[in-house]
């Protein structure tokens, strides 16, 4: 019995060490969280998910001005790119905050025209607001965010990227 307890007391630390990270990386995929219901004006406007079609927010009518409050999340990572694209170009439009405030926070590789916005990989969280205004009809308009992290996976366990596409119909 002693022999048994013996061999367990030897085992379980070797297996314990031998299951950690030690070398203090942690990964994980970055995420994108709407923080505030969806505005237009003082309406809240829903965001569901449809089967085969992923997220869709409720119709606008063009004129309509979109307030979105989000969340970039790298967990125990780093923030190095976002990305925000409206499709189609002409359906719509998008406000973004000054430039001397989105100069504090990405550097000089980004193209805010683009919706491209790259950082340097300082903030694991990065809150952001835009506008979205609906210019044209369209059943097809579309929000695209991307946000990448300083991940690293190994062995193809994760991803540094994520992807949300967001369906946004405007009706006339």
């Amino acid at each position: 019995m002693k022999k048994h307890l013996w061999v367990l007391l030897v085992m379980f630390p070797v297996f314990f060490f031998a299951s950690c990270d030690l070398s203090g990386e942690s990964n994980y995929s970055p995420n994108i969280i709407f923080l505030r219901p969806v505005a237009n004006n003082q309406d809240t406007l829903q965001i569901d998910f449809i089967k085969g079609e992923g997220p869709v927010m409720d119709t606008i009518q063009v004129g309509d001005t979109v307030m979105f409050y989000i969340r970039l999340i790298a967990y125990s990572n780093r923030l190095t790119a976002f990305s925000l694209k409206h499709l189609p170009a002409e359906a719509s439009t998008l406000l973004l905050p000054p430039v001397s405030k989105m100069d504090s926070l990405f550097n000089s590789q980004s193209d805010y025209d683009k919706g491209d916005f790259y950082m340097d990989p300082l903030y694991s969280i990065l809150d952001m607001s835009f506008r979205y205004v609906a210019l044209t009809p369209s059943l097809d308009a579309k929000l695209d965010f991307m946000v990448v992290s300083d991940a690293n996976f190994e062995g193809g366990q994760g991803s540094n990227t994520t992807q949300i596409r967001l369906k946004t119909p405007i009706k006339p």
